[in-house]
């Protein structure tokens, strides 16, 4: 048999480690691994954790200076003065100018044609006439019985003056003892009489000159009502013939040639040439800042135009209020109506303040934050605008004169406090 090395062998020992250097390798790992991890976590800090291209963003910086409030709107030439004529009554018109035609002052623009009316006024007017008829022939037959009783008044004075004398008489007589006291009181009696008479006969003319007065005032009156059913009935007609309340040129007709109208319906309009206004469409949200006499910088193609709002409109259609500026001086030839046009409404003008050029980080950031571009990374801040303008926005807080911001829209950077830009 062959024998193994067995008994060759000698068994050792190991030695025994210290506590110290049997965990001293394993704290050593540990110790590297919190050290590569905290320069890793704090190199994670300081970079970036989004990437965007420079070259796709807007850049501004932060300035100081006079900051005009100002806001960009689109409008329309108008005529100051473009009156809408009307129909007043029921008929058929016909019209002679053509629309785009010179007119002056008066000019017959159109004739409504209505029978009705016209039959109506006949009417009146004949009434009228029966009225005036029948008052004179009232006045001649009042002082026809006004003279009878004059008559009858003369009548009873000569007989007082006649009962006069003969009391006169009588009294000689009774004196002389020729008549008898009897006929002496009949004589008093017929004076009385005819004093009574007298005097009751000049109430009655006094009476029926009163009586004459009154049937004339109130025939008078009567006249003068239905005078002024004709007068109105005289002015309806008149306005049937439509004239140009200014000189200019005709608009537009709003009705058809020989068509048939009713009472309010329009019928064309007549253009002053004399002076225009531009009428703009402020957005609802500016309403408030409008104010008459701010400033107005109007374009139309290479013609610039500088103007003051004249009026505003008290309610707003479509999200809007209409302002209407005027030009102080302004060549009409040049103007035409329902031009369209740009215009630039002054609203304030502040001075030292901060700004920057204004961009869609004012929208797309709420107003409330905006990144600052330091080296290759922009860093996001929290911030407060102020007033906004066409070109610039006010900066109340979180800027400082001369730093750089991003001002095209945020919306790409996910709210990230750093981005580096590549």
């Amino acid at each position: 048999m062959i024998q193994g090395t067995e008994q060759q062998d000698n068994i050792m020992q190991r030695p025994a480690k210290s506590a110290l250097r049997r965990y001293l390798p394993a704290v050593a790992i540990a110790v590297t691994s919190l050290a590569l991890a905290f320069g890793f976590f704090q190199s994670v800090g300081q970079s970036a954790g989004l990437v965007l291209p420079r070259n796709q963003m807007q850049f501004a910086t932060v300035q100081r200076g006079d900051l005009v409030r100002d806001i960009a709107v689109q409008g329309r030439i108008v005529a100051a003065n473009a009156p809408t004529l009307y129909s007043q009554e029921t008929g058929q018109v016909q019209l002679f100018k053509q629309p785009g035609e010179a007119v002056t002052l008066g000019d017959l623009l159109a004739t409504i044609t209505s029978p009705t009316l016209q039959n109506d006024l006949q009417q009146q007017q004949a009434v009228l006439a029966g009225m005036q008829s029948e008052a004179e022939r009232s006045v001649l037959a009042a002082r026809e019985q006004q003279l009878d009783i004059e008559q009858v008044m003369n009548n009873a004075q000569v007989n007082l003056l006649a009962a006069r004398r003969e009391l006169q008489r009588a009294n000689q007589s009774i004196e002389m003892g020729v008549i008898r006291a009897l006929d002496f009181d009949i004589a008093q009696d017929n004076l009385t009489k005819a004093e009574l008479e007298f005097d009751h006969a000049k109430r009655k003319v006094e009476l029926a000159k009163d009586k004459l007065a009154f049937e004339h005032s109130s025939r008078a009156q009567d006249i003068h009502r239905q005078q002024l059913v004709v007068n109105e009935l005289e002015r309806k007609v008149a306005a049937l013939n439509i004239t140009a309340p200014v000189t200019g040129q005709l608009g537009n007709w709003l009705t058809e040639q020989q068509s048939h109208v009713l009472p309010g319906q329009a019928l064309l309009t007549v253009i002053d040439l004399s002076q225009y206004e531009a009428e703009l469409g402020v957005p609802e949200s500016y309403a408030r800042d409008l104010a008459a006499g701010q400033q107005v910088e109007v374009s139309m193609g290479n013609q610039q135009l500088s103007g003051a709002i004249s009026t505003i409109a008290a309610e707003v259609r479509n999200n809007q209020v209409t302002a209407r500026v005027r030009f102080p001086e302004a060549d009409s030839t040049q103007l035409r109506q329902s031009q369209r046009l740009s215009a630039r409404v002054i609203l304030e003008h502040k001075e030292n303040v901060l700004k920057i050029a204004r961009g869609d980080f004012v929208s797309s950031g709420g107003g409330r934050q905006a990144y600052q571009v330091l080296d290759n990374q922009a860093l996001r801040k929290n911030i407060e605008l102020g007033a906004l303008s066409v070109q610039w926005v006010e900066i109340l807080s979180g800027a400082t004169e001369g730093e750089q911001w991003v001002i095209s829209n945020l919306s790409d950077f996910k709210d990230y406090d750093r981005v580096n830009l590549n």
